[in-house]
């Protein structure tokens, strides 16, 4: 039996009547004649064409419209003209003729602004994929956040304060973008742009980032947000952004003191200010852009519930209990994850890391190889940075691989020393790391992010 065909400005007729919200639109037959006239409550239309894409624009919050074509044999939209407006009225009806000449529907909708701090994608079976500053096909691209379905949906609405309304069965293939402001038809703050029936199947999901949307909020922003998710305890965090409304979540740590700390666009470890005490946000953030290389390198500014830091540390987890790497201090960690590093561990911090270090490792499928820094207060553990890592370290090697040779670097030297030597070091030598100085601190953290062949040699 052939399979009826739902032509696309049907589609999006069958997402409003469901109780969609849908951009305003209206759609044209290759006959030249009115389908669909979706403009807003109370507007009859006439049947005059020119008359509805005036009062389209008039509508719509940006003044200007879209043109799409499809056919019968492709809804793949064969031509696409971007941010029409009044004063190209003329010019509109002529591309709707010309379509028509060619056998194709249209469809005229309002332009909402990708650009407003908001996220597009896609949404299917138990997977999500979006990015900011985009359409839904920004998933044709390179860098697009890829997650599994709740956790993807728990980060939008963590971020924007909103679940997304997005209610097609799972084995649709949905369209989507959110926006800080009420955008469409019902003015929400979702707007569904097209679906299609897809067999249900439960599809591999492998995290990565960065991505364009981790850079979007800040590294430390996102990783957190995740951990958050999975039931970890993170300090109440709340996220002072450049590109949307500040927002929080994590868990209250009994504490009311506060910490301050930057999130970079991208990890960069070390760099970048973190302090345990309140300060301007803003003149924090100006402050610091001035360590980086580009003019924008700060995403975010957290401030966060400080912890009774009775032991402190960073640990990254293996496959199993015998390939995780445990280092810890007593105390604060600022000192171990810069480089003076002498461990020390009670066996009740041990007991509490090595548990949730466990229960991180039944994530692995979804995130990968991780690390953390982490922070006991006599009760439990708090988790205040967590990233994805290339590859798990052991005691000794930071990133594996073959060096013609490897150059010593004592860690004395400082971090902002071996960052330059990371950058002007020969393609194929690795580097030996002199000093006490944590595999999971700033230190391995460079190496990593570089992919240069390291290990460590002690001192002691």
């Amino acid at each position: 039996m052939k399979k009826e065909i739902i032509l696309k400005d049907d589609k999006l007729e069958e997402i409003k009547r469901a109780g969609g919200n849908i951009a305003r639109f209206l759609s044209i037959s290759p006959s030249f004649e009115e389908r669909h006239v979706n403009i807003g409550e109370g507007y009859e239309s006439e049947g005059d064409i020119r008359k509805d894409v005036v009062a389209l624009i008039k509508a719509s919050k940006g003044k200007s419209v879209n043109i799409r074509s499809f056919s019968e044999t492709s809804m793949k939209s064969s031509r696409f003209v971007y941010g029409k407006r009044l004063e190209d009225i003329n010019e509109i009806m002529e591309i709707l003729k010309e379509n028509c000449s060619e056998g194709k529907y249209s469809i005229v909708n309002e332009t909402i602004d990708v650009n407003d701090g908001g996220v597009s994608g896609v949404l299917l079976n138990n997977i999500i994929e979006f990015a900011p500053n985009d359409t839904p096909r920004c998933v044709e691209k390179p860098g697009s956040c890829r997650m599994e379905r709740g956790m993807g949906l728990h980060m939008l609405e963590t971020v924007y304060g909103f679940y997304p309304a997005t209610d097609m069965p799972q084995n649709y293939r949905t369209e989507f973008s959110l926006h800080p402001s009420r955008e469409g038809l019902l003015g929400e703050n979702t707007v569904v742009w097209e679906f299609e029936e897809f067999p249900a199947e439960k599809m591999e999901v492998r995290m990565e980032w960065p991505n364009r949307f981790s850079k979007f909020i800040g590294d430390k922003a996102f990783g957190l947000i995740v951990a958050d998710y999975l039931g970890f305890n993170v300090p109440k965090t709340t996220v002072i952004a450049r590109n949307v409304p500040p927002f929080t979540f994590g868990k209250d740590t009994g504490l009311n003191e506060t910490w301050i700390r930057t999130a970079p666009i991208v990890k960069e470890p070390g760099k970048y200010f973190t302090g345990d005490r309140w300060q301007d946000p803003f003149e924090l953030m100006a402050q610091e852009e001035g360590k980086g290389e580009k003019d924008i390198n700060i995403a975010s500014i957290l401030s966060q519930k400080a912890v009774e830091a009775l032991y402190s540390g960073g640990a990254i987890v293996g496959n199993s209990e015998k390939e995780d790497l445990i280092e810890s201090v007593k105390g604060k960690g600022d000192d171990f994850m810069t480089g003076k590093y002498e461990e020390e561990i009670s066996k009740e911090a041990s007991v509490a890391l090595k548990a949730e270090m466990e229960r991180l490792r039944a994530f692995a499928p979804l995130l990968g190889n991780v690390s953390i820094e982490w922070v006991y207060d006599g009760k439990q553990i708090w988790i205040v940075q967590l990233n994805q890592i290339r590859d798990a370290s052991d005691g000794h090697t930071i990133v594996k691989g073959k060096a013609s040779r490897y150059e010593k670097f004592d860690v004395l030297l400082g971090l902002e020393a071996l960052r330059e030597k990371i950058r002007d070091i020969e393609k194929g030598t690795g580097i030996e790391l002199v000093g006490e100085v944590g595999i999971s601190s700033h230190f391995g953290d460079l190496l990593r992010q570089a992919q240069v062949p390291s290990f460590i040699k002690r001192k002691k």
